[in-house]
């Protein structure tokens, strides 16, 4: 009996000082040290952690995580920290850009020079077709409203106008996410290229002017790949008089259009037969060089150590605007950039390290199109197939003063004080079970709410399509995401110190299992 309260004792004093050395490690993690990081990586000095500024932002930013990777005494994951990721960029030629309406003859009958371009070739292109004028361009399953229906786009230039039926009866916004599948539809009908103008009733053209923006400053890719343009269709994006002139001959102007297909709710869509579209697309392409910063904490075990949790965040943002104005990019992603650094000093200072290796990942190109993490994918410095888990941190320090109500919306709020947005395909109920309990365990909410929306849109997707469970977190969207406005003054740090905790508990958690975790759910 004496015996087994002895044992008994033992064991509570075993747990309680592993608990207090767990806790004693996390106290690494510091809003202080949050902070400080933040307000240097988030700073106006460089210039919105873009490619090509004027001050190399971006390679100080790298040369500021390897430093601190350095200090901290992690192990360089490559030769000097630096992963080099080439890729090409390609420039819009405005000067030598226009589409042009030619006659049946041939002749030009109209010029406009004020158009860009999104997708497509990488090199300079000239496109030539028949055009057909498809109102929308939407089809709606519900209805079954189809601006297409009947009519032959393969091998056409189409012409739609911005938002559908719906939106513009509402006053709605320009949608993105309706835009891109007008552009899917238009693919998948063979279409050349599909010309975009702004609908008439549409008064705000804010989001086109961000398209514009993103569109000016290149289309990136990785250099020698064979994968598929970002978007594999050319998207021309024109003025409402670019949109008129093409309508012309039907002696009706756009906005004749749209009030009919409003008033009647059925398309008004048909092929021109007086003119034909020559759209010249002049682009420059030059060599861009990045580099993703990786460092290790090697694992304990002789045998494990082989096999890893990969942490990651993205560094890079999205520059300064035409006036000059930095797009400092605090939450996006300043913060889980500065996070993962607190997350590395935790493992760095545990006496006993992880059985298995924590590999951390601080990738470029995020903003371009996910390109450092697909570099990382292909050129893992712990093979893929030894890679248990991804953990990625986008967008991890903002709050709302409650947590949002669940409805269609959920996916463009903010997350309360102590809600966490997961964006995972659920690949393994082992790793969901074990996020649930560091959530229970640091009071925070777990929601997947961002998962339909967003399992393409960060750096997690090159693991999750290479069969690695991924947990993706984020304290959700905002009004200031890719704006001036996205500063240091509204950062939650406590909030973000426990995501950070969470990410290091789930990773300690995953690394130290007797058995890696199943995959019981592959990714389609």
């Amino acid at each position: 009996m004496m015996n087994t309260k002895i044992n008994l004792v033992l064991l509570f004093l075993f747990v309680s000082v592993n608990v207090i050395a767990q806790k004693s490690e996390m106290q690494t993690i510091t809003e202080n040290d949050l902070k400080a990081h933040l307000e240097f990586v988030a700073s106006d000095y460089l210039q919105g952690r873009d490619f090509n500024s004027t001050v190399p932002g971006l390679e100080i930013t790298a040369n500021y995580l390897k430093a601190q990777c350095t200090k901290m005494g992690l192990k360089p994951g490559v030769d000097g920290f630096f992963q080099k990721v080439e890729m090409v960029s390609v420039i819009p030629d405005l000067a030598n850009t226009s589409c042009k309406l030619l006659d049946k003859t041939g002749n030009e009958i109209y010029s406009n020079g004020d158009i860009f371009s999104l997708g497509g070739s990488t090199k300079s292109d000239t496109i030539t077709g028949d055009i057909v004028f498809a109102g929308y361009g939407w089809y709606n399953d519900e209805t079954k409203y189809n601006d297409t229906d009947g009519l032959d786009i393969k091998g056409k230039v189409v012409l739609v106008m911005t938002r559908n039926l719906e939106l513009a009866k509402e006053g709605g916004k320009v949608d993105p996410n309706i835009e891109m599948k007008k552009m899917q539809k238009a693919l998948m009908g063979g279409a050349k290229a599909l010309i975009l103008v702004p609908d008439p009733m549409d008064t705000e053209a804010g989001v086109l002017d961000e398209i514009k923006k993103y569109a000016n400053g290149g289309m990136f890719q990785l250099k020698d790949t064979k994968a598929r343009p970002f978007v594999p269709i050319t998207l021309i994006v024109g003025s409402r008089q670019l949109g008129n002139e093409i309508v012309k001959e039907s002696g009706k102007t756009l906005a004749d259009f749209q009030n009919e297909i409003n008033e009647s709710g059925a398309p008004k869509s048909f092929e021109l037969k007086e003119c034909t579209a020559k759209i010249q697309l002049a682009k420059i392409t030059k060599p861009v060089d990045g580099q993703n910063v990786i460092a290790i904490v090697e694992g304990s075990d002789p045998v494990l150590k082989n096999e890893c949790v990969v942490i990651s965040a993205h560094y890079d943002h999205v520059g300064v605007d035409e006036n000059g104005e930095v797009y400092n990019g605090a939450d996006d992603n300043g913060t889980g950039t500065v996070a993962l650094l607190e997350i590395a000093e935790a493992f760095q200072t545990m006496k006993k390290k992880p059985k298995r290796s924590i590999v951390f990942a601080w990738v470029t190109a995020e903003e371009k199109g996910l390109f450092g993490s697909s570099y990382y994918s292909q050129n893992p410095v712990i093979p893929l197939a030894n890679t248990l888990a991804n953990i990625n941190l986008d967008m991890v320090g903002r709050s709302a003063e409650k947590e949002p109500e669940k409805g269609d919306e959920m996916n463009k709020q903010l997350a309360g004080p102590n809600g966490l947005y997961i964006v995972s395909g659920k690949q393994s109920s082992e790793l969901m079970k074990i996020s649930d309990e560091v959530c229970e365990e640091l009071g925070l909410i777990p929601s997947d709410e961002l998962t339909k929306a967003f399992l393409t849109r960060s750096d997690y997707y090159h693991f999750y399509k290479n069969g690695i469970p991924i947990l993706g977190l984020s304290t959700g969207m905002h009004d200031d995401y890719h704006k001036t406005t996205d500063e240091i003054d509204k950062i939650d740090f406590t909030k973000m110190k426990r995501v950070a905790q969470y990410a290091f508990l789930v990773a300690d958690k995953v690394a130290n299992q007797k058995a890696r975790i199943k995959v019981d759910n592959t990714a389609e």
